[in-house]
């Protein structure tokens, strides 16, 4: 890290100690530091019908990027206010957002009011503190006032920008299937489908119709299946009876266009692998163990491609999943897996 760039434990303090007490006091009429937990968004929030005639299907970006600044920008551009659908911390407001933990919200709350917003809910809420956030649960957070740019520089902005943040927590972790592809079980996409389908809920709650997608339970932390989340974000879009025709835009904005979730997933299934295959052999001899390993090393480092088609980037796999000409040919295709029955259960 470039001497330059301030430490982030150090941006966290100058937020806490600065920028959110002169927001909540000298701004307080014009961006109010306050959020709304939805505990059961599906269960809480009810949709006025669209009627019969829908309107036409939204556009879909897959882009690089900052998320929250792709948002602020293109709300510029638009003037309309844009939400951005952020992977939340269940536990605390911001999650470790005052150390250097590198996860999204950490880092745009070191950029903004948003840890203030979480922690303070708003006036005629039924709870006095939102956490821990339930398993369907998610908050909303209107008026989001970033104040420094992007964390490869934490550059302080001349002007300030407010957006509205939907926070969600993401499935973490869940157990896969023998190709490390799919969720193994049933139970825990239809959770990381109901997260997606209450995340989109009370957005359309506030009357949004773009909306801007981060990396939803994707990356090292959380490693939900890459190709099963893109393609559970298009389904719940695109045929959810409570969802479709209420979004225009919907722009997927990844930090990391190289990082591959699948990759982290097989490479780590392969080191617990090798661990236990080291262990049963350990009693071979040394000689031959280490000509193993040598081998074994050096035909990993020739064989491994730059880049490995088999395990694609999170940003390529939600180029292929939306693709307009995949989406032309899904809507104009029967398919028993989009059946209404199985996208409300």
């Amino acid at each position: 890290m470039s001497s330059s760039v301030p430490k982030p434990a150090e941006v966290a303090a100058e937020a806490k100690k600065h920028y959110i007490p002169l927001i909540r006091g000298k701004y307080k009429h014009q961006w109010p530091t306050q959020s709304y937990l939805f505990r059961t968004p599906l269960q809480q929030i009810h949709l006025p019908s669209l009627g019969p005639l829908l309107p036409p299907k939204p556009d879909f970006y897959v882009c690089a990027g900052d998320p929250a600044q792709f948002a602020i920008d293109w709300q510029k551009r638009v003037r309309i206010r844009i939400p951005f659908i952020c992977v939340a911390n269940d536990k605390r407001p911001g999650g470790d957002w005052e150390t250097g933990t590198a996860g999204y919200e950490e880092q745009l709350c070191r950029r903004s009011t948003l840890s203030a917003t979480l922690s303070t809910p708003g006036p005629g809420s039924q709870v006095g503190c939102h956490y821990p956030i339930p398993s369907e649960g998610g908050i909303y957070s209107e008026f989001v006032v970033v104040f420094r740019g992007p964390p490869d520089q934490y550059e302080k902005l001349e002007e300030w920008h407010d957006l509205p943040v939907v926070s969600m927590p993401a499935l973490k972790c869940p157990k896969l299937n023998q190709s490390s592809l799919r969720y193994a079980f049933p139970l825990e996409r239809d959770l990381t489908r109901n997260k997606i389908r209450s995340a989109l809920r009370i957005c359309a709650y506030y009357g949004h119709k773009s909306v801007v997608v981060g990396d939803f339970g994707l990356g090292n932390t959380h490693r939900n299946p890459p190709d099963e989340v893109a393609e559970l974000w298009r389904d719940v879009i695109l045929f959810d009876p409570e969802i479709r025709g209420r979004f225009e835009h919907i722009a997927f904005v990844f930090e990391d266009p190289y990082r591959s979730t699948t990759k982290l997933i097989l490479e780590d299934i392969a080191k617990k692998y090798n661990s236990k295959s080291g262990h049963s052999n350990a009693g071979k001899g040394k000689s031959k163990q280490s000509t193993s390993s040598s081998s074994s090393s050096s035909s990993s480092s020739s064989s491994r491609p730059a880049r490995d088609p088999t395990r694609p980037s999170d940003f390529e796999t939600f180029q292929r999943v939306f693709n307009s000409n995949e989406i032309h040919n899904l809507m104009n295709r029967q398919d028993p897996r989009y059946d209404i029955s199985m996208l409300t259960s």
